[in-house]
Protein backbone atom coordinates (compact mmCIF):
# COMPACT_ATOMS: atom_id res chain seq x y z
CA UNK A 1 0.00 0.00 0.00
CA UNK A 2 1.59 3.32 -1.03
CA UNK A 3 2.09 6.23 1.33
CA UNK A 4 -0.77 8.32 -0.01
CA UNK A 5 -3.21 5.44 0.22
CA UNK A 6 -2.11 4.72 3.79
CA UNK A 7 -2.64 8.32 4.70
CA UNK A 8 -6.05 8.24 3.06
CA UNK A 9 -6.98 5.14 5.02
CA UNK A 10 -5.96 6.80 8.28
CA UNK A 11 -7.82 10.00 7.46
CA UNK A 12 -10.93 8.08 6.50
CA UNK A 13 -10.73 6.10 9.73
CA UNK A 14 -10.63 9.32 11.72
CA UNK A 15 -13.57 10.81 9.85
CA UNK A 16 -15.64 7.67 10.30
CA UNK A 17 -14.78 7.57 14.00
CA UNK A 18 -15.97 11.17 14.36
CA UNK A 19 -19.47 10.26 13.12
CA UNK A 20 -22.28 10.83 15.60
CA UNK A 21 -23.77 7.43 14.82
CA UNK A 22 -21.87 5.03 17.05
CA UNK A 23 -23.65 1.75 16.31
CA UNK A 24 -20.31 0.57 14.93
CA UNK A 25 -20.35 -2.95 16.30
CA UNK A 26 -23.72 -3.90 14.81
CA UNK A 27 -22.85 -2.12 11.58
CA UNK A 28 -19.65 -4.13 11.39
CA UNK A 29 -21.57 -7.37 11.91
CA UNK A 30 -24.15 -6.40 9.30
CA UNK A 31 -21.42 -5.55 6.83
CA UNK A 32 -19.60 -8.81 7.54
CA UNK A 33 -22.80 -10.75 6.87
CA UNK A 34 -23.44 -8.83 3.66
CA UNK A 35 -19.88 -9.42 2.43
CA UNK A 36 -20.06 -13.10 3.39
CA UNK A 37 -23.33 -13.60 1.53
CA UNK A 38 -21.84 -11.91 -1.52
CA UNK A 39 -18.91 -14.31 -1.39
CA UNK A 40 -21.21 -17.33 -1.17
CA UNK A 41 -23.15 -16.17 -4.19
CA UNK A 42 -19.95 -15.82 -6.15
CA UNK A 43 -17.95 -18.76 -4.84
CA UNK A 44 -20.45 -21.22 -3.42
CA UNK A 45 -19.73 -23.88 -0.81
CA UNK A 46 -20.25 -27.11 -2.71
CA UNK A 47 -17.01 -28.66 -1.49
CA UNK A 48 -14.97 -28.89 1.62
CA UNK A 49 -16.60 -31.22 4.15
CA UNK A 50 -14.60 -34.28 5.24
CA UNK A 51 -14.66 -36.97 2.58
CA UNK A 52 -15.76 -34.60 -0.16
CA UNK A 53 -19.39 -34.49 1.01
CA UNK A 54 -20.54 -32.01 -1.62
CA UNK A 55 -24.25 -32.60 -0.97
CA UNK A 56 -23.76 -31.84 2.72
CA UNK A 57 -21.84 -28.70 1.81
CA UNK A 58 -24.69 -27.71 -0.52
CA UNK A 59 -27.16 -28.17 2.36
CA UNK A 60 -24.93 -26.06 4.61
CA UNK A 61 -24.83 -23.37 1.93
CA UNK A 62 -28.60 -23.40 1.45
CA UNK A 63 -29.25 -23.32 5.21
CA UNK A 64 -26.86 -20.40 5.64
CA UNK A 65 -28.40 -18.31 2.89
CA UNK A 66 -31.90 -18.92 4.23
CA UNK A 67 -30.74 -17.82 7.68
CA UNK A 68 -29.27 -14.72 6.03
CA UNK A 69 -32.75 -13.87 4.68
CA UNK A 70 -32.39 -15.28 1.16
CA UNK A 71 -35.61 -16.54 -0.42
CA UNK A 72 -36.18 -20.11 -1.64
CA UNK A 73 -36.14 -18.82 -5.23
CA UNK A 74 -32.62 -17.41 -4.80
CA UNK A 75 -30.59 -19.05 -7.63
CA UNK A 76 -27.93 -20.42 -5.29
CA UNK A 77 -30.54 -21.72 -2.85
CA UNK A 78 -32.38 -23.37 -5.75
CA UNK A 79 -29.16 -25.07 -6.82
CA UNK A 80 -28.64 -26.31 -3.27
CA UNK A 81 -32.21 -27.65 -3.15
CA UNK A 82 -31.76 -29.57 -6.37
CA UNK A 83 -28.42 -31.00 -5.22
CA UNK A 84 -29.74 -32.13 -1.84
CA UNK A 85 -32.96 -33.63 -3.19
CA UNK A 86 -31.13 -35.61 -5.83
CA UNK A 87 -28.33 -36.83 -3.55
CA UNK A 88 -30.65 -37.37 -0.59
CA UNK A 89 -32.23 -40.43 -2.14
CA UNK A 90 -29.05 -42.50 -1.61
CA UNK A 91 -27.22 -40.35 0.97
CA UNK A 92 -25.32 -42.17 3.77
CA UNK A 93 -22.78 -39.66 5.12
CA UNK A 94 -23.56 -38.57 8.68
CA UNK A 95 -22.65 -34.90 8.20
CA UNK A 96 -24.56 -34.69 4.94
CA UNK A 97 -27.66 -36.40 6.34
CA UNK A 98 -27.84 -34.09 9.34
CA UNK A 99 -27.17 -30.92 7.34
CA UNK A 100 -29.71 -31.92 4.70
CA UNK A 101 -32.34 -32.46 7.38
CA UNK A 102 -31.54 -29.02 8.85
CA UNK A 103 -31.81 -27.42 5.41
CA UNK A 104 -34.99 -29.11 4.17
CA UNK A 105 -36.73 -28.55 7.50
CA UNK A 106 -35.75 -24.85 7.37
CA UNK A 107 -36.97 -24.65 3.77
CA UNK A 108 -40.39 -25.88 4.91
CA UNK A 109 -41.58 -27.43 1.65
CA UNK A 110 -44.16 -30.20 2.41
CA UNK A 111 -42.86 -32.14 -0.59
CA UNK A 112 -39.64 -32.87 1.35
CA UNK A 113 -41.37 -34.63 4.26
CA UNK A 114 -40.78 -38.17 2.92
CA UNK A 115 -37.10 -37.46 2.25
CA UNK A 116 -36.57 -35.97 5.72
CA UNK A 117 -38.19 -39.02 7.31
CA UNK A 118 -36.11 -41.41 5.22
CA UNK A 119 -32.87 -39.62 6.06
CA UNK A 120 -33.88 -39.61 9.72
CA UNK A 121 -34.21 -43.41 9.65
CA UNK A 122 -30.73 -43.67 8.16
CA UNK A 123 -29.34 -41.51 10.98
CA UNK A 124 -31.06 -43.74 13.52
CA UNK A 125 -29.46 -46.78 11.89
CA UNK A 126 -26.00 -45.20 12.01
CA UNK A 127 -25.77 -45.02 15.80
CA UNK A 128 -22.81 -47.05 17.05
CA UNK A 129 -22.64 -49.34 20.02
CA UNK A 130 -21.13 -46.59 22.21
CA UNK A 131 -24.08 -44.26 21.48
CA UNK A 132 -22.17 -42.04 19.04
CA UNK A 133 -21.88 -41.78 15.26
CA UNK A 134 -19.07 -42.23 12.79
CA UNK A 135 -18.90 -40.97 9.21
CA UNK A 136 -21.46 -43.26 7.54
CA UNK A 137 -24.93 -44.51 8.37
CA UNK A 138 -27.33 -47.21 7.14
CA UNK A 139 -27.50 -48.37 3.56
CA UNK A 140 -30.51 -47.40 1.48
CA UNK A 141 -32.44 -50.30 0.00
CA UNK A 142 -33.33 -50.39 -3.68
CA UNK A 143 -37.03 -50.33 -2.79
CA UNK A 144 -36.55 -47.14 -0.74
CA UNK A 145 -34.65 -45.54 -3.60
CA UNK A 146 -37.54 -46.36 -5.96
CA UNK A 147 -40.12 -45.05 -3.48
CA UNK A 148 -38.32 -41.72 -2.98
CA UNK A 149 -37.62 -41.35 -6.68
CA UNK A 150 -41.29 -41.89 -7.48
CA UNK A 151 -42.34 -39.37 -4.83
CA UNK A 152 -39.85 -36.86 -6.22
CA UNK A 153 -41.37 -37.27 -9.67
CA UNK A 154 -44.95 -37.00 -8.35
CA UNK A 155 -44.78 -34.73 -5.26
CA UNK A 156 -48.46 -33.76 -5.52
CA UNK A 157 -49.44 -37.26 -4.46
CA UNK A 158 -48.09 -36.67 -0.97
CA UNK A 159 -50.27 -35.28 1.82
CA UNK A 160 -49.37 -31.67 2.66
CA UNK A 161 -47.62 -31.04 5.95
CA UNK A 162 -49.81 -29.55 8.67
CA UNK A 163 -48.27 -26.09 9.31
CA UNK A 164 -49.69 -26.12 12.84
CA UNK A 165 -48.09 -29.42 13.80
CA UNK A 166 -46.29 -29.29 17.14
CA UNK A 167 -43.07 -31.13 18.13
CA UNK A 168 -43.87 -34.73 18.95
CA UNK A 169 -47.41 -34.51 17.60
CA UNK A 170 -46.77 -37.13 14.91
CA UNK A 171 -46.13 -40.70 16.03
CA UNK A 172 -44.85 -43.84 14.37
CA UNK A 173 -48.44 -44.67 13.41
CA UNK A 174 -48.58 -41.46 11.35
CA UNK A 175 -45.55 -42.43 9.28
CA UNK A 176 -45.75 -44.16 5.89
CA UNK A 177 -45.82 -47.95 6.12
CA UNK A 178 -42.44 -48.17 4.37
CA UNK A 179 -40.83 -45.98 7.07
CA UNK A 180 -42.55 -47.95 9.84
CA UNK A 181 -41.15 -51.18 8.40
CA UNK A 182 -37.66 -49.73 8.22
CA UNK A 183 -37.85 -48.64 11.86
CA UNK A 184 -39.06 -52.07 12.92
CA UNK A 185 -36.17 -53.63 11.03
CA UNK A 186 -33.68 -51.34 12.76
CA UNK A 187 -35.08 -52.20 16.17
CA UNK A 188 -34.51 -55.90 15.50
CA UNK A 189 -30.80 -55.40 14.73
CA UNK A 190 -27.89 -54.86 17.12
CA UNK A 191 -26.23 -51.41 17.13
CA UNK A 192 -23.66 -50.66 14.47
CA UNK A 193 -20.27 -52.11 15.49
CA UNK A 194 -17.45 -49.95 16.80
CA UNK A 195 -17.56 -46.44 18.17
CA UNK A 196 -18.07 -42.95 16.83
CA UNK A 197 -16.58 -39.52 17.30
CA UNK A 198 -18.14 -36.53 18.99
CA UNK A 199 -18.02 -34.33 15.91
CA UNK A 200 -20.23 -36.58 13.78
CA UNK A 201 -22.30 -37.23 16.87
CA UNK A 202 -23.20 -33.61 17.57
CA UNK A 203 -24.50 -33.23 14.02
CA UNK A 204 -26.39 -36.53 14.14
CA UNK A 205 -28.13 -35.85 17.44
CA UNK A 206 -29.37 -32.45 16.26
CA UNK A 207 -30.45 -34.05 13.00
CA UNK A 208 -32.46 -36.57 15.01
CA UNK A 209 -34.08 -33.82 17.07
CA UNK A 210 -35.20 -32.07 13.89
CA UNK A 211 -36.38 -35.39 12.40
CA UNK A 212 -38.39 -35.93 15.58
CA UNK A 213 -40.59 -33.04 14.48
CA UNK A 214 -41.43 -35.13 11.42
CA UNK A 215 -42.62 -38.13 13.40
CA UNK A 216 -39.42 -40.18 13.88
CA UNK A 217 -39.26 -42.08 17.22
CA UNK A 218 -35.75 -40.94 18.19
CA UNK A 219 -36.10 -40.77 21.98
CA UNK A 220 -34.35 -44.12 22.65
CA UNK A 221 -31.41 -42.98 20.50
CA UNK A 222 -31.19 -39.73 22.51
CA UNK A 223 -31.06 -41.74 25.74
CA UNK A 224 -28.05 -43.64 24.38
CA UNK A 225 -26.41 -40.35 23.36
CA UNK A 226 -26.94 -38.99 26.87
CA UNK A 227 -25.36 -42.09 28.42
CA UNK A 228 -22.38 -41.84 26.05
CA UNK A 229 -21.54 -38.26 26.98
CA UNK A 230 -22.14 -38.65 30.71
CA UNK A 231 -19.73 -41.58 30.86
CA UNK A 232 -17.00 -39.92 28.77
CA UNK A 233 -16.86 -36.47 30.36
CA UNK A 234 -13.23 -35.69 31.28
CA UNK A 235 -11.99 -34.58 34.67
CA UNK A 236 -11.77 -30.96 33.51
CA UNK A 237 -15.47 -30.99 32.62
CA UNK A 238 -14.93 -31.09 28.86
CA UNK A 239 -14.96 -33.72 26.14
CA UNK A 240 -12.45 -35.04 23.62
CA UNK A 241 -12.93 -35.95 19.96
CA UNK A 242 -13.29 -39.57 21.10
CA UNK A 243 -13.25 -41.22 24.51
CA UNK A 244 -9.62 -42.20 23.84
CA UNK A 245 -7.48 -40.08 26.23
CA UNK A 246 -4.89 -39.54 23.53
CA UNK A 247 -5.07 -37.13 20.63
CA UNK A 248 -3.93 -33.60 19.99
CA UNK A 249 -5.39 -30.13 19.68
CA UNK A 250 -4.80 -27.20 17.37
CA UNK A 251 -3.02 -24.44 19.34
CA UNK A 252 -3.74 -21.91 16.58
CA UNK A 253 -7.51 -22.39 16.68
CA UNK A 254 -10.01 -20.58 18.86
CA UNK A 255 -11.33 -23.12 21.35
CA UNK A 256 -8.35 -25.38 20.64
CA UNK A 257 -8.14 -26.83 24.12
CA UNK A 258 -9.65 -26.71 27.59
CA UNK A 259 -7.22 -25.93 30.39
CA UNK A 260 -4.30 -27.08 28.24
CA UNK A 261 -5.61 -30.65 27.91
CA UNK A 262 -6.81 -32.72 24.98
CA UNK A 263 -10.43 -31.77 25.62
CA UNK A 264 -11.44 -29.08 23.17
CA UNK A 265 -13.97 -26.28 22.99
CA UNK A 266 -15.80 -27.70 19.99
CA UNK A 267 -16.10 -31.18 21.47
CA UNK A 268 -17.18 -29.71 24.81
CA UNK A 269 -19.90 -27.88 22.90
CA UNK A 270 -20.90 -31.27 21.47
CA UNK A 271 -21.19 -32.69 24.98
CA UNK A 272 -23.23 -29.76 26.28
CA UNK A 273 -25.53 -29.99 23.25
CA UNK A 274 -25.97 -33.73 23.74
CA UNK A 275 -26.98 -33.41 27.39
CA UNK A 276 -29.35 -30.59 26.46
CA UNK A 277 -31.02 -32.29 23.49
CA UNK A 278 -31.40 -35.51 25.48
CA UNK A 279 -33.48 -33.60 28.04
CA UNK A 280 -35.84 -32.49 25.28
CA UNK A 281 -38.40 -35.32 25.51
CA UNK A 282 -38.71 -34.89 29.29
CA UNK A 283 -39.00 -31.14 28.85
CA UNK A 284 -41.80 -31.68 26.36
CA UNK A 285 -43.66 -33.96 28.76
CA UNK A 286 -43.22 -31.44 31.57
CA UNK A 287 -44.47 -28.60 29.37
CA UNK A 288 -47.57 -30.63 28.49
CA UNK A 289 -48.34 -30.74 32.23
CA UNK A 290 -47.66 -27.03 32.65
CA UNK A 291 -44.38 -27.55 34.51
CA UNK A 292 -41.10 -25.74 33.78
CA UNK A 293 -37.91 -27.65 33.09
CA UNK A 294 -35.13 -27.12 35.62
CA UNK A 295 -31.64 -27.76 34.23
CA UNK A 296 -29.79 -26.28 37.20
CA UNK A 297 -29.65 -29.67 38.89
CA UNK A 298 -27.76 -31.26 35.99
CA UNK A 299 -24.20 -31.43 37.32
CA UNK A 300 -22.75 -32.79 34.07
CA UNK A 301 -24.29 -30.03 32.00
CA UNK A 302 -23.11 -27.32 34.37
CA UNK A 303 -19.58 -28.73 34.52
CA UNK A 304 -19.54 -28.78 30.74
CA UNK A 305 -20.56 -25.14 30.60
CA UNK A 306 -17.96 -24.31 33.22
CA UNK A 307 -15.27 -25.99 31.13
CA UNK A 308 -16.49 -24.11 28.06
CA UNK A 309 -16.11 -20.94 30.10
CA UNK A 310 -12.36 -21.60 30.12
CA UNK A 311 -12.35 -20.83 26.39
CA UNK A 312 -14.99 -18.15 25.92
CA UNK A 313 -13.47 -14.71 26.34
CA UNK A 314 -9.87 -15.87 25.97
CA UNK A 315 -7.65 -13.91 23.55
CA UNK A 316 -7.79 -15.29 20.03
CA UNK A 317 -4.60 -16.51 18.34
CA UNK A 318 -2.82 -13.89 16.26
CA UNK A 319 -3.69 -15.83 13.10
CA UNK A 320 -7.19 -17.25 13.51
CA UNK A 321 -7.67 -20.44 11.52
CA UNK A 322 -7.79 -24.21 11.89
CA UNK A 323 -11.11 -25.32 13.32
CA UNK A 324 -11.88 -21.90 14.81
CA UNK A 325 -15.05 -21.31 12.80
CA UNK A 326 -16.30 -24.85 13.33
CA UNK A 327 -15.92 -24.20 17.06
CA UNK A 328 -17.69 -20.85 16.90
CA UNK A 329 -20.72 -22.37 15.17
CA UNK A 330 -20.77 -25.11 17.83
CA UNK A 331 -20.59 -22.42 20.53
CA UNK A 332 -23.39 -20.48 18.87
CA UNK A 333 -25.66 -23.53 18.91
CA UNK A 334 -25.04 -23.94 22.65
CA UNK A 335 -25.78 -20.28 23.30
CA UNK A 336 -28.99 -20.03 21.30
CA UNK A 337 -30.47 -23.42 22.22
CA UNK A 338 -29.89 -22.84 25.94
CA UNK A 339 -30.83 -19.16 25.52
CA UNK A 340 -27.74 -18.03 27.42
CA UNK A 341 -26.34 -14.51 27.07
CA UNK A 342 -23.09 -15.34 28.86
CA UNK A 343 -20.87 -18.38 29.20
CA UNK A 344 -17.98 -18.22 31.62
CA UNK A 345 -19.09 -14.74 32.65
CA UNK A 346 -18.48 -13.45 29.11
CA UNK A 347 -20.89 -12.41 26.40
CA UNK A 348 -20.18 -15.27 24.02
CA UNK A 349 -21.75 -13.54 21.04
CA UNK A 350 -19.85 -10.26 21.39
CA UNK A 351 -16.62 -12.18 21.86
CA UNK A 352 -17.13 -14.41 18.83
CA UNK A 353 -18.49 -11.65 16.62
CA UNK A 354 -15.43 -9.50 17.32
CA UNK A 355 -13.17 -12.37 16.29
CA UNK A 356 -15.12 -12.99 13.09
CA UNK A 357 -15.34 -9.36 12.03
CA UNK A 358 -11.63 -8.85 12.60
CA UNK A 359 -10.46 -11.91 10.65
CA UNK A 360 -12.82 -11.77 7.66
CA UNK A 361 -10.87 -11.67 4.41
CA UNK A 362 -11.26 -8.82 1.88
CA UNK A 363 -13.33 -11.02 -0.45
CA UNK A 364 -15.89 -11.63 2.33
CA UNK A 365 -14.77 -15.17 3.20
CA UNK A 366 -13.15 -16.76 6.22
CA UNK A 367 -10.18 -19.13 5.94
CA UNK A 368 -9.74 -22.18 8.14
CA UNK A 369 -9.19 -25.91 7.84
CA UNK A 370 -12.06 -26.47 5.41
CA UNK A 371 -12.93 -24.84 2.09
CA UNK A 372 -13.57 -21.07 2.31
CA UNK A 373 -17.23 -21.56 1.40
CA UNK A 374 -17.77 -23.96 4.30
CA UNK A 375 -15.86 -21.77 6.77
CA UNK A 376 -17.88 -18.76 5.61
CA UNK A 377 -21.10 -20.65 6.29
CA UNK A 378 -19.91 -21.48 9.81
CA UNK A 379 -19.10 -17.81 10.44
CA UNK A 380 -22.38 -16.48 9.05
CA UNK A 381 -24.49 -18.96 11.00
CA UNK A 382 -22.77 -17.70 14.16
CA UNK A 383 -23.31 -14.03 13.27
CA UNK A 384 -26.99 -14.65 12.46
CA UNK A 385 -27.61 -16.67 15.65
CA UNK A 386 -29.16 -19.49 13.65
CA UNK A 387 -31.14 -21.99 15.72
CA UNK A 388 -32.08 -25.35 14.20
CA UNK A 389 -33.84 -26.35 17.44
CA UNK A 390 -36.08 -23.39 18.24
CA UNK A 391 -38.74 -25.74 19.56
CA UNK A 392 -36.25 -27.14 22.09
CA UNK A 393 -35.32 -23.63 23.20
CA UNK A 394 -39.01 -22.91 23.79
CA UNK A 395 -39.37 -26.07 25.87
CA UNK A 396 -36.44 -25.02 28.07
CA UNK A 397 -37.77 -21.55 28.85
CA UNK A 398 -38.54 -22.60 32.40
CA UNK A 399 -34.90 -23.40 33.21
CA UNK A 400 -33.14 -21.81 36.16
CA UNK A 401 -29.69 -20.25 36.34
CA UNK A 402 -27.01 -22.34 34.64
CA UNK A 403 -24.13 -20.14 35.74
CA UNK A 404 -23.91 -21.24 39.37
CA UNK A 405 -20.91 -23.55 39.21
CA UNK A 406 -17.16 -23.31 39.51
CA UNK A 407 -14.92 -26.25 38.69
CA UNK A 408 -13.35 -27.79 41.75
CA UNK A 409 -10.23 -29.91 42.10
CA UNK A 410 -12.58 -32.90 41.96
CA UNK A 411 -14.73 -32.17 38.88
CA UNK A 412 -16.55 -35.46 39.32
CA UNK A 413 -18.12 -34.28 42.58
CA UNK A 414 -21.29 -32.30 43.11
CA UNK A 415 -21.30 -28.57 42.33
CA UNK A 416 -20.61 -26.28 45.29
CA UNK A 417 -23.68 -25.24 47.27
CA UNK A 418 -22.88 -21.53 47.26
CA UNK A 419 -23.68 -19.60 44.12
CA UNK A 420 -20.81 -17.32 43.05
CA UNK A 421 -21.39 -13.63 42.51
CA UNK A 422 -22.32 -12.73 38.92
CA UNK A 423 -19.02 -10.93 38.34
CA UNK A 424 -16.99 -13.97 39.32
CA UNK A 425 -17.94 -15.84 36.14
CA UNK A 426 -18.13 -19.61 35.83
CA UNK A 427 -14.46 -20.44 36.09
CA UNK A 428 -11.34 -18.84 37.49
CA UNK A 429 -8.25 -20.45 35.89
CA UNK A 430 -5.66 -21.31 38.52
CA UNK A 431 -2.66 -21.39 36.19
CA UNK A 432 -1.57 -18.72 33.70
CA UNK A 433 -0.86 -19.97 30.17
CA UNK A 434 2.74 -20.93 29.47
CA UNK A 435 4.83 -18.10 28.02
CA UNK A 436 2.29 -15.45 28.94
CA UNK A 437 3.52 -11.89 28.37
CA UNK A 438 3.16 -9.16 30.97
CA UNK A 439 0.51 -7.41 28.90
CA UNK A 440 -1.46 -10.66 28.52
CA UNK A 441 -1.16 -11.32 32.26
CA UNK A 442 -2.49 -7.84 33.05
CA UNK A 443 -5.33 -8.34 30.53
CA UNK A 444 -6.29 -11.62 32.16
CA UNK A 445 -6.18 -10.04 35.62
CA UNK A 446 -8.51 -7.26 34.47
CA UNK A 447 -10.94 -9.65 32.79
CA UNK A 448 -11.16 -11.94 35.83
CA UNK A 449 -11.36 -9.20 38.46
CA UNK A 450 -14.43 -8.51 40.57
CA UNK A 451 -16.58 -5.55 39.55
CA UNK A 452 -15.01 -3.10 42.04
CA UNK A 453 -11.47 -4.29 41.36
CA UNK A 454 -12.08 -4.12 37.60
CA UNK A 455 -13.00 -0.42 37.79
CA UNK A 456 -9.86 0.21 39.83
CA UNK A 457 -7.68 -1.59 37.29
CA UNK A 458 -9.32 0.22 34.37
CA UNK A 459 -8.35 3.54 35.92
CA UNK A 460 -4.82 2.29 36.58
CA UNK A 461 -4.37 0.96 33.04
CA UNK A 462 -5.83 4.09 31.49
CA UNK A 463 -3.34 6.34 33.28
CA UNK A 464 -0.27 4.10 33.53
CA UNK A 465 2.93 4.89 31.63
CA UNK A 466 4.26 2.34 29.16
CA UNK A 467 3.01 0.44 26.15
CA UNK A 468 2.21 -2.58 28.33
CA UNK A 469 -0.88 -0.78 29.64
CA UNK A 470 -2.11 -0.24 26.09
CA UNK A 471 -1.56 -3.92 25.32
CA UNK A 472 -3.32 -4.95 28.53
CA UNK A 473 -6.44 -2.91 27.78
CA UNK A 474 -6.60 -4.16 24.19
CA UNK A 475 -6.14 -7.76 25.33
CA UNK A 476 -8.82 -7.47 28.02
CA UNK A 477 -11.46 -6.13 25.61
CA UNK A 478 -11.55 -9.47 23.79
CA UNK A 479 -12.26 -11.21 27.11
CA UNK A 480 -15.05 -8.91 28.25
CA UNK A 481 -18.63 -8.41 27.19
CA UNK A 482 -21.48 -5.95 27.49
CA UNK A 483 -20.94 -2.92 29.73
CA UNK A 484 -17.50 -4.10 30.86
CA UNK A 485 -16.30 -4.23 27.24
CA UNK A 486 -17.67 -0.73 26.62
CA UNK A 487 -15.82 0.64 29.65
CA UNK A 488 -12.54 -0.99 28.58
CA UNK A 489 -12.86 0.41 25.06
CA UNK A 490 -13.53 3.88 26.45
CA UNK A 491 -10.50 3.60 28.74
CA UNK A 492 -8.26 2.58 25.83
CA UNK A 493 -9.53 5.42 23.64
CA UNK A 494 -9.05 7.94 26.47
CA UNK A 495 -5.56 6.60 27.05
CA UNK A 496 -4.63 7.17 23.42
CA UNK A 497 -5.92 10.74 23.43
CA UNK A 498 -2.75 11.63 25.37
CA UNK A 499 -0.48 10.27 22.67
CA UNK A 500 1.46 12.50 20.32
CA UNK A 501 0.31 12.65 16.71
CA UNK A 502 3.20 10.57 15.39
CA UNK A 503 2.56 7.83 17.97
CA UNK A 504 -1.15 7.85 17.24
CA UNK A 505 -0.54 7.57 13.52
CA UNK A 506 1.49 4.41 14.10
CA UNK A 507 -1.39 2.95 16.07
CA UNK A 508 -3.56 3.26 12.94
CA UNK A 509 -1.37 0.51 11.44
CA UNK A 510 -1.29 -1.70 14.57
CA UNK A 511 -2.05 -5.40 14.11
CA UNK A 512 -4.64 -5.32 16.91
CA UNK A 513 -8.06 -4.19 15.66
CA UNK A 514 -9.00 -2.82 19.08
CA UNK A 515 -5.97 -0.54 19.10
CA UNK A 516 -6.73 0.72 15.59
CA UNK A 517 -10.30 1.38 16.63
CA UNK A 518 -9.21 3.25 19.78
CA UNK A 519 -6.72 5.32 17.79
CA UNK A 520 -9.49 6.44 15.45
CA UNK A 521 -11.74 7.33 18.38
CA UNK A 522 -8.90 9.16 20.12
CA UNK A 523 -8.26 11.23 17.03
CA UNK A 524 -11.95 11.96 16.65
CA UNK A 525 -12.11 13.31 20.19
CA UNK A 526 -10.57 16.53 18.90
CA UNK A 527 -12.78 18.47 16.51
CA UNK A 528 -9.73 20.07 14.96
CA UNK A 529 -8.35 16.65 14.12
CA UNK A 530 -11.65 15.70 12.52
CA UNK A 531 -11.58 18.83 10.38
CA UNK A 532 -7.98 18.12 9.45
CA UNK A 533 -8.92 14.58 8.45
CA UNK A 534 -11.66 15.94 6.22
CA UNK A 535 -9.24 18.38 4.60
CA UNK A 536 -6.69 15.61 4.12
CA UNK A 537 -9.24 13.41 2.40
CA UNK A 538 -10.18 16.16 -0.02
CA UNK A 539 -6.54 16.92 -0.77
CA UNK A 540 -5.53 13.29 -1.26
CA UNK A 541 -8.52 12.27 -3.33
CA UNK A 542 -9.18 15.39 -5.34
CA UNK A 543 -12.84 14.98 -4.41
CA UNK A 544 -14.76 17.95 -3.02
CA UNK A 545 -17.15 16.00 -0.82
CA UNK A 546 -18.68 17.13 2.44
CA UNK A 547 -17.72 16.11 5.95
CA UNK A 548 -20.29 13.36 6.39
CA UNK A 549 -19.25 9.75 6.87
CA UNK A 550 -21.73 8.42 4.31
CA UNK A 551 -20.34 10.48 1.40
CA UNK A 552 -16.77 9.39 1.94
CA UNK A 553 -17.60 5.76 2.58
CA UNK A 554 -19.56 5.64 -0.67
CA UNK A 555 -16.63 7.18 -2.53
CA UNK A 556 -14.17 4.78 -0.93
CA UNK A 557 -16.32 1.78 -1.85
CA UNK A 558 -16.73 2.84 -5.48
CA UNK A 559 -13.29 4.39 -6.15
CA UNK A 560 -12.09 1.51 -8.36
CA UNK A 561 -15.27 1.12 -10.37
Amino acid sequence: MNRVLRAGCAALAVLVAASAARAADQQAVNQAVSDGVRFLHGEGAMNGLPGGQSAGAAALLGLTLLECDAKPDDPVVRQAIETVRKAGVRMRDTYSLALSIFFLDRLGDPADEPLIQSMGVRLMGGQCGDGGWSYTCSDVSDSEVRRLTNIGQHPDQEKPKDPGAKPGKLTVKDLPKEIQDQIASLNSLPPAPGGGDNSNTQFALLGLWVARRHGLPVDPALIRVDRHFRTTQADDGGWRYTSDPGGSTDPNAVGGSISGGTTTGSMTCAGVLALTVARGPKAEAAAANGKPTDLSNDAGLKKGLAALGMVVGAPAPKEVGGKSFYFLWSLERVGVILDQDKIGGHDWYDWGADILVNCQRPDGSWKGEYAPGVETCFALLFLKKANVARDLTSLLKGKTDLGAVTLKSNPGGDPPPDKPKPDEGLVTPVKPPAGETEGARMARELAQASADRRDELLQQYKEGKGVVYTEALAGAIAQLGGEDKRKAREALAERLTRMKAEVLSRYFQDGDGEIRRAAALASAADAAVSHAAHAALRDLSGEQLGATEAEWKAWWKNRDK
